[in-house]
Formats: structure tokens, C-alpha cells, sequence
């Protein structure tokens, strides 16, 4: 069964060894310990897991603030890529966002990753502009997408 856990002070020693392995798998420019101690701190910050079980299988961070939320990160683990992890945490996200009667939903994806891309608007987000040089480590473009929130949104038709 799977549960989406948010990532405390609490409760961080539990998660972030597992968060840090998916991290350092999935980014050429890992964030480190101390990035995700950062925004376990920060109050407009959310850092959440997905678990199979106990397994934790992927992980998002991102903001809420201004009636919008702002993705800055989002990773899962290689062995469970392709089964619906990143989408249930978006489609969580979302729920929060819906549910915080925030506006909006933006995020930043390189512009190489197709598979990403390729989910974010499944869900529903639009391209909206680009930022360029965005990526410090490769100085790769960003494409910039966003999505409306229209009242509680049911994402259960979207998958992965």
C-alpha cells in the first residue's frame, strides 16, 4: 500500500537517508544533506515521500506561498520509475494546492528531459516560457510550465 509521508524535524532522520541515495541516483547536481535539512526548516517549504510500504520510492519538495506553489524538486528512485510515483506525488501536490486555495502550480523541467515534460503536461500544465541557462551544471535551458488550480481538482485519471 502506499502512503505520502511529510518530512519533519521530527521525523527527518527516518527519510532522508533514502531521499539522499534517490537524489544522488537521479541528478547530475544532487542537492546535499544540508539542502534538505534547509527546507525542512523553511515554512513555506514541503518535502514529502512516497512509500511503498517502507519503502521509500520517490520524494517532492516544493513551496507554497503568494497562492501559488512552486515544484523545486521531485525524484524516484530507478527500480520504481514508470509505476505512478511521480504522478501521485503531483497529483498530491495539486490536491494541496486545490485544497490551500492557492491560484497556480509552477515548475522548471530541462528542457532534454521529455519524460518529465511528457507527465507534467498529461497532467495538465502548459509551457510558458523559458529560463535560459538555467541549469547551473550544464547551463541547460529550463522550459517553465504551469498549471491553473480550478477549484478541487480529481487527478485520478492521470498516470504515469
Amino acid at each position: 500500500m502506499n502512503s505520502i509521508v511529510e518530512i519533519t524535524e521530527e521525523n527527518q532522520g527516518l527519510y532522508l537517508g533514502p531521499i539522499l541515495e534517490i537524489e544522488n541516483l537521479s541528478f547530475p547536481s544532487p542537492w546535499s544533506l544540508n539542502g534538505f535539512v534547509q527546507e525542512i526548516k523553511n515554512p513555506i517549504s514541503h518535502l514529502r515521500a512516497l512509500l511503498r510500504g517502507k519503502t521509500l520510492e520517490g520524494y517532492n519538495c516544493f513551496w507554497m506561498f503568494d497562492r501559488e506553489i512552486q515544484l523545486v524538486n521531485i525524484a524516484v528512485h530507478p527500480v520504481a520509475r514508470n509505476k505512478g510515483v511521480a504522478s501521485t506525488l503531483i497529483k498530491n501536490m495539486i490536491e494541496s494546492a486545490a485544497h490551500a486555495q492557492m491560484y497556480s502550480v509552477w515548475l522548471e523541467v530541462r528542457v532534454s528531459n521529455f519524460k518529465a515534460r511528457n507527465l507534467y503536461e498529461k497532467i495538465g500544465f502548459q509551457e510558458v516560457g523559458r529560463r535560459r541557462g538555467y541549469y547551473h551544471d550544464t547551463k541547460e535551458d529550463a522550459i517553465v510550465m504551469s498549471l491553473a488550480i480550478a477549484g478541487k481538482r480529481r487527478l485520478s485519471n492521470v498516470s504515469n
